[in-house]
């Protein structure tokens, strides 16, 4: 009995690690497709952070608001709201309409409002780069997909 395990040992190690080296990249592409959008995001959003004239009250209105995880998160549901047919306007004035109303409650100023609805308006347009490129706006294509 242990002459036969010992012959048909080597193979079976031969076939588990077979199958786990084929098991674990598939996995790992999945892993590194969402975190390499989630990272392309991510670098994005800083860039937009970092590159504007009032860009610490907007870094204050996304770190205190959003966050990295929350950021991505709305960036999908715009995508969802989107491939649902939902008008890219109506979702800005909706945004617009609710920060309006905040200031007249006397909740936000008028200077963290704009702060706000320009976070928002980034990461709905950093979103159609990266999560629903099928919503991209004419000047987020690359004149060369544009004038094929």
């Amino acid at each position: 009995m242990i002459r036969n395990f010992c012959k048909i040992f080597p193979s079976l190690m031969l076939l588990i690690l077979t199958v786990s080296a084929c098991s674990n990249p598939k996995t790992q592409d999945i892993e590194s497709k969402t975190n390499n959008s989630d990272n392309e995001f991510e670098i994005k959003m800083k860039y937009f952070l970092d590159n504007d004239d009032d860009s610490y009250t907007q870094k204050v209105a996304y770190q205190e608001l959003f966050g990295r995880e929350k950021a991505i998160q709305e960036a999908k549901e715009y995508c969802n709201k989107l491939d649902q047919g939902k008008n890219k306007i109506t979702i800005i004035n909706d945004i617009n309409d609710d920060l309006t109303k905040k200031i007249k409650e006397n909740k936000i100023t008028e200077k963290e409002s704009k702060a706000i609805f320009s976070v928002y308006s980034s990461i709905h347009f950093i979103a159609q780069d990266i999560y629903c490129p099928q919503h991209r706006d004419k000047e987020q294509i690359p004149l060369k997909e544009r004038l094929k």
